[in-house]
């Protein structure tokens, strides 16, 4: 993975940035006396979590979906719930995107993020479809990577995988998203199961909610 942006951003741009979203900043809230205290604006510019997956597939779902989506609902919080959001961590897991906040947006901005990084390739930021219009996406053994097709090829070839076993293998790595992206609550009438449906720009919104009685 390369770390040029595929999005860059000027230096100028960044300190507007910083300036009205703080919790950009990378900071040590466990410790009594934070040690960014004292960083100058340009090492704020450097490093900061707006850049965090420069160069990675993940880049366009970070910057232009879930950020600006968090810069809104940030916008219309109270000045003590301002305040206190920070990241706690930002990092892969399990082959997927997972962002640790101080508390949990109600939009679900950071699940949607989850839950759509696993059908990005990790490497160039594809979104394979099928011919039926379904989400696919090619997952490596051991370390688990979410790659495209021509991704995951290049990975086999630099693995030693032969050409004739290539396409075997690549059928092994497929999965297909046979139904929509969702998540399950419990409640005193039972489950309720929410299901999601793609916007226009790539996020997810709620497209279903059906209660499942409790028997």
């Amino acid at each position: 993975m390369s770390n040029q942006p595929k999005f860059p951003i000027s230096d100028e741009e960044m300190k507007v940035l910083l300036e009205k979203y703080p919790f950009l900043k990378h900071r040590y809230y466990w410790k009594p006396v934070p040690e960014d205290v004292n960083k100058t604006d340009a090492e704020n510019i450097e490093n900061n979590w707006y850049k965090y997956w420069d160069g990675s597939g993940w880049e366009d779902l970070w910057k232009n979906r879930y950020l600006p989506r968090l810069f809104k609902a940030y916008n219309s919080w109270t000045k003590k719930d301002k305040s206190q959001f920070h990241f706690s961590q930002v990092k892969e897991k399990f082959g997927k995107l997972r962002i640790y906040t101080s508390f949990s947006t109600k939009e679900r901005l950071e699940s949607i993020a989850e839950a759509l990084s696993g059908w990005i390739c990790a490497r160039c930021g594809k979104e394979p479809r099928d011919q039926y219009g379904h989400r696919v996406i090619w997952t490596t053994d051991g370390w688990i990577t979410h790659l495209c097709e021509e991704c995951a090829k290049k990975e086999l070839r630099d693995n030693g995988v032969s050409e004739d076993d290539l396409l075997d293998e690549l059928a092994k790595m497929k999965t297909t998203q046979v139904k929509p992206d969702g998540f399950i609550q419990f409640s005193h009438e039972g489950e309720i199961r929410t299901t999601y449906k793609d916007t226009p720009d790539g996020w997810y919104e709620v497209d279903k909610v059906t209660t499942i009685q409790r028997k």
